[in-house]
Parts: C-alpha cells; sequence; structure tokens
C-alpha cells in the first residue's frame, strides 16, 4: 500500500469522499436502517422511528451503530464501538435532531447544540492517500470512529448553513415526521417517500372520501 500517517487506519475505499452508503452480503437487510434522506447528516436522525409517535430507537440493538456507521459508507470495516463512542453518536443524532428542527419551525437554533455541532465538526475527518500499487483511493484516520462523527458533523455544519438549508423537511405523516432534503424542482415535497408515507396517507385520503360520499343506511 502506498505511504500514508503514521498509524492511520483505512476508512473506506471509494472515488467520493466517506458517507456513500454501501450494503454488505450477510448483514443484516437494509430495511434496518433508512439512507434515504437526501444527506448523510439526515440520515442519522433517521435512526430513530416514530419520533413524534411510538419512538424507536434501532441503534438500540447490540452492534447497530457500529453496523449503521459500515453501511453509511464512513468506515471500512466493522469496528467494535465503546460505549462511549455510542453515546457520542446517539448524541451527534439529537443535535442535528434538535438543530433541523428548529429549522423547520423558524425558530432560534439552540446555543448549546450549535456548539456541539461545531465541536464534533472540528475533529480531524478522513485525509486521501492513493495506494500505489492499485492505484486506489484509500481515506485513513487515526481514529475512524472520530473522523466518522466529524464528517456527519460537517455535513450538517454545510446543510444548516448553506442555500440548501430552506429544503430540511419533516415527513408530512403524523406518525413519521422522519427528516429529509426535499430535491424536487417545486420544493413541494411531503412526504420521506412515497412509497411510504407517501402511498399511505393517499391510501388514507381515499379511505376517507369513500366513507363521506357512501350513504348511511
Amino acid at each position: 500500500m502506498g505511504g500514508g500517517e503514521s498509524g492511520a487506519r483505512p476508512v473506506c475505499r471509494a472515488l467520493t469522499a466517506p458517507g456513500k452508503p454501501v450494503f454488505l452480503v450477510g448483514m443484516k437487510t437494509p430495511q434496518e436502517f433508512r439512507f434515504n434522506a437526501g444527506r448523510l447528516a439526515l440520515d442519522l436522525p433517521a435512526t430513530v422511528r416514530r419520533r413524534a409517535s411510538t419512538p424507536m430507537d434501532v441503534l438500540a440493538s447490540p452492534g447497530a451503530p457500529a453496523r449503521w456507521l459500515r453501511e453509511a459508507g464512513l468506515v471500512a470495516e466493522l469496528l467494535p464501538l465503546s460505549e462511549a463512542q455510542e453515546t457520542a453518536l446517539r448524541r451527534l443524532r439529537e443535535t442535528i435532531w434538535t438543530l433541523a428542527d428548529a429549522v423547520i419551525r423558524d425558530a432560534a437554533l439552540p446555543s448549546e447544540a450549535v456548539d456541539h455541532l461545531n465541536a464534533v465538526a472540528a475533529r480531524p475527518v478522513p485525509i486521501p492517500q492513493l495506494e500505489a500499487a492499485s492505484l486506489t483511493l484509500c481515506w485513513r484516520a487515526a481514529d475512524p470512529v472520530e473522523a466518522a462523527l466529524a464528517t456527519i458533523a460537517r455535513d450538517a455544519l454545510d446543510l444548516l448553513g448553506g442555500p440548501l438549508r430552506p429544503r430540511i423537511k419533516a415527513c408530512g405523516q403524523p406518525d413519521c415526521q422522519m427528516l429529509f432534503l426535499d430535491t424536487s424542482p417545486s420544493v413541494r415535497r411531503r412526504w420521506c417517500s412515497m412509497d411510504r408515507c407517501g402511498s399511505r396517507a393517499k391510501g388514507g385520503a381515499f379511505r376517507q372520501r369513500q366513507k363521506d360520499t357512501t350513504p348511511s343506511s
């Protein structure tokens, strides 16, 4: 392999920076996690399902945080995470959700959340290195988990502080409210996914119309 910083470990091999979702044969099905929020920073809060009704933390099961980092394309292999690292991942998740929710509500951003996001983003991120033998681009970091969190935080900063901020939305399905980036030309998207919440909402509206137009006996 080509040179790199002493002690640095591979994060991932890719033509683009870390953060592109991947799915591994033999791992749990991709349905365990959702990577369709439109941005890496919004995929992390999606690990809490039904946040507004009956929250379910999909990172609560053993090994789930490590699997999420791998499937998000942030680390090269499944790495054992310490309890402190898992806690840090969840704290970053809630920080991003808090800030995005404030943006959606056009409310002031909580200073504590802003400070924490800035602090995580300031940590070292993976650096690109070219492997001489294979001419493969390899991203390396001395601490892959810390670098993964910094990568997520920097994506959140770019999203929250950039021109795409008005496109941050929450799913219109009351029991979902998953965050997503509205990339539609009209910026009128309402659902996290048409296949999921969109079809449910339309089906419910259709049944209600049928009920309203059915003569009472």
